[in-house]
């Protein structure tokens, strides 16, 4: 009976303590913690969360400092309070009070900077786990070794894609070691080691990057901001000087290149009103020469950021490598870090390399000024010039180029009265044009945007061309005859149909009169064509396979599960997005012997070969990838092979092809379009009368396979023939025509 009254005694305590409210203690995000850097010169937010109304106490203390500062957790149990102005200094020791205490040491004031883009920011100092593409910075292993510096200090928010702005990272702050630096941004590290060595401050480095990323997705007014919610928006208000920015891969290949100034934009101004800490410096990284014919539009749309206020931009077009993952990341961050330098910290130093300030016609020249000349202009290899373009009727030529004081004087014979002139316009320039310190000139032009030519250049009946203004007021006259377009030609307005050949030159007027290069391009019929004895129609044939492939697989080994013939090189004929392979086989036709230039751009693998000698190898597991090779070719057909994988993510096969007097192109290709063909059937007789009808599958061993027209197959010995036909067959193998099986 005690017990049970007892128990009656202590309910009404008991329910009590049940409805009293819970205490939550004291907590901060995760981006403040032990070694972390304070941005040093600005008022800094700290903010976080406790028991509703809850009085805190925040103090900071070392050596000379003694900071007391105190708050109240509003309704929802959040707390802000502001730091004042620190002094580069430490390390202090970080105290938040309220019903429990949060403690931070090794506490430094300095400078703070945030890292953040796509896989170029993203790829570390030493290897990347599951990543075999990526062979670590150049000389990683020596970069490692002297990686130890207690005044550089590293944080890595980790990749996390949200629907919807969180308030906390997964994180934690890091002192640079060896073991620290080797999985932290190559890029961040190098321009975070140079500003210590100069400037003799601890530096904070906050690395934000996801690889395969478009701009879109850290662009918090998008409406596609997964990784700015998950990895920006958390960080947000903490004390920073500034951003450096390494991205636009992902957008240069979904074709944003006129309108990538606006998205850079957009995500530059908006980073600026959310962190409400003034116009903070933006520096960028100009993409590595190699991509895509296109690159030159995307560098100058990059380059347009330098309009907004307290932005720079760093060449990279001397480094060469990798073109989607250049490995020379210290040329890069030390680049970035002369911006900063300069611009941020006073130091009297040249931070850029020369940038287009002005052109004026000298008679048949072109004097061209620079911003950014520093001491004065060279060449990198103490030789001629190289890059400089020149035109005068729209279309432009290589031109000789000479270094005159600050300026460079540009000139061709076959231009004697010139209008325009660009530099370095070619995805794969590397002009060697720089100033006395060393840093690259910046690709220009003058003038506004060709129109972009789209269609088929080979077509068997009809081709669609559509006219493209790259930029945006302004109108595109063009030409069907020949004459040079100009204000009074035909104005574009709908796709143009050619049922014949047809050469159509087109020129763009921007609103303010100034004009553009001219664009040209041929679009032909394509009539079959007689090699040897078989008749060949545009087109290549194709085999397809399915597997799983790190790289491209011993086709000769693989099951073909279809065959067909398709226009031209492309994946349409996949049954699947991932997991499949591809074999093209096509002809050729050179008319014009000469040095040939063969690229394939694409996601996974590809290999092409001519005469079955490998050309362009631009084989393994990679995001879209553009490489090309040259081979000297004669006249006459040529056997073009392309090999292709699919492994997995995006899928990506575009073949072009130049020559002797052929600007770069689709490759156009030619095949035998099968035993439908009459014209590929012949009537072969052997020596004692008997016939078939039939067309030739190979020749081997002295012996022909024959296929009939109802796929009957048969092997006969080619002495058994006729002497006509044993001569017909003499001259078949002699143009090797067809795969020998």
């Amino acid at each position: 009976m005690k017990s049970s009254r007892l128990i009656i005694l202590l309910l009404p305590l008991l329910l009590g303590f049940v409805n009293l409210p819970v205490i939550a203690d004291v907590r901060l995000p995760q981006i403040f913690g032990d070694h972390m850097v304070l941005q040093r010169g600005i008022k800094l937010p700290v903010w976080g969360w406790a028991e509703a109304g809850e009085k805190l106490t925040l103090t900071l203390k070392g050596k000379d400092l003694n900071v007391n500062v105190e708050s109240t957790a509003d309704g929802g149990g959040k707390w802000k309070l502001e730091l004042p102005v620190l002094k580069a200094g430490g390390p202090y020791v970080m105290n938040v009070t309220g019903n429990n205490t949060v403690t931070f040491n090794n506490v430094m004031a300095g400078e703070v900077w945030l890292c953040s883009g796509q896989s170029n920011m993203e790829v570390p100092v030493g290897l990347l786990n599951g990543a075999a593409w990526w062979k670590g910075v150049l000389k990683y292993q020596e970069e490692l070794a002297s990686a130890d510096n207690p005044k550089l200090r590293l944080f890595n928010v980790a990749t996390t894609w949200k629907q919807s702005p969180i308030q906390d990272v997964n994180g934690t702050w890091a002192v640079s070691s060896p073991a620290t630096a080797t999985g932290f941004s190559g890029t961040g590290f190098f321009f975070g080691k140079k500003l210590v060595k100069d400037l003799d401050v601890t530096v904070g480095l906050i690395e934000a990057a996801v690889g395969g990323m478009p701009i879109e997705q850290f662009s918090p007014h998008s409406g596609q901001a997964f990784w700015y919610n998950g990895m920006i928006a958390p960080v947000i208000p903490y004390g920073i000087r500034g951003a450096i920015w390494y991205q636009g891969e992902t957008n240069f290949w979904a074709g944003d290149r006129a309108n990538y100034f606006d998205k850079q934009k957009a995500l530059i101004d908006s980073w600026r009103q959310i962190w409400k800490q003034g116009d903070f410096p933006f520096y960028l990284v100009q993409l590595a020469p190699g991509l895509g014919d296109a690159l030159p539009l995307f560098w100058e749309a990059q380059a347009r950021t330098l309009t907004i206020k307290n932005t720079g931009i760093v060449a990279t077009n001397d480094i060469g490598g990798d073109p989607v993952h250049p490995r020379d990341k210290r040329g890069v961050g030390e680049r970035l870090a002369l911006w900063a330098l300069a611009k941020d910290y006073g130091h009297n130093i040249s931070f850029s390399g020369p940038t287009f300030k002005s052109m004026k016609v000298e008679g048949h020249m072109i004097r061209v000024s620079f911003d950014n000349v520093g001491s004065g202009l060279k060449t990198r290899n103490n030789g001629p010039i190289d890059g400089f373009d020149i035109a005068g009727d729209g279309k432009f030529y290589p031109a000789k180029a000479v270094i005159n004081g600050n300026t460079v004087l540009v000139a061709s014979k076959k231009v004697p009265k010139p209008t325009l002139v660009r530099l370095g316009w070619n995805h794969l320039s590397n002009t060697n044009l720089q100033n006395n310190d060393g840093l690259p000139a910046f690709p220009f032009r003058t003038g506004s945007s060709a129109p972009e030519i789209n269609g088929k250049r080979l077509f068997l009946k009809m081709s669609t061309i559509n006219l493209k203004a790259i930029e945006g007021n302004g109108s595109i006259h063009y030409s069907l005859d020949g004459s040079l377009p100009d204000k009074k030609s035909t104005v574009y307005t709908n796709s143009i149909e050619v049922r014949k050949t047809t050469t159509i030159r087109a020129r763009f007027y921007r609103s303010d009169g100034v004009m553009s290069s001219v664009a040209e391009s041929t679009f032909s019929k394509a009539e079959p064509r007689k090699y040897g004895v078989r008749i060949l129609n545009l087109g290549v044939s194709y085999q397809y396979y399915e597997g799983s492939w790190s790289s491209l697989p011993n086709f000769a080994n693989l099951k073909v599960l279809k065959t067909g013939i398709s226009d031209d090189f492309n994946l349409t004929m996949a049954d699947r997005t991932d997991g499949y392979a591809l074999a093209f086989t096509g002809y050729l036709d050179v008319e014009e012997p000469g040095l040939y230039t063969f690229e394939t751009t694409s996601d996974d693998g590809s290999a092409l070969f001519v005469d079955r000698k490998l050309i362009v190898d631009n084989n393994g597991i990679h995001a879209p990838i553009t490489k090309s090779g040259e081979v000297e070719l004669s006249k006459g057909w040529r056997k073009i092979e392309v090999f292709f994988f699919e492994g997995g993510g995006g899928e990506v096969l575009n073949v072009k092809y130049k020559g002797p007097n052929i600007p770069l192109q689709e490759l156009p290709c030619w095949c035998e379009q099968g035993p439908a063909n009459v014209e590929l059937l012949r009537t072969f007789t052997n020596k004692t009368g008997t016939k078939i009808k039939a067309r030739i599958v190979a020749v081997s061993d002295n012996k022909v396979k024959l296929i009939r027209d109802d796929s009957k197959k048969f092997i006969v010995p080619i002495d058994s023939l006729s002497e006509e036909d044993q001569k017909y067959l003499k001259d078949w193998i002699a143009n090797e025509v067809g795969e020998q099986k």
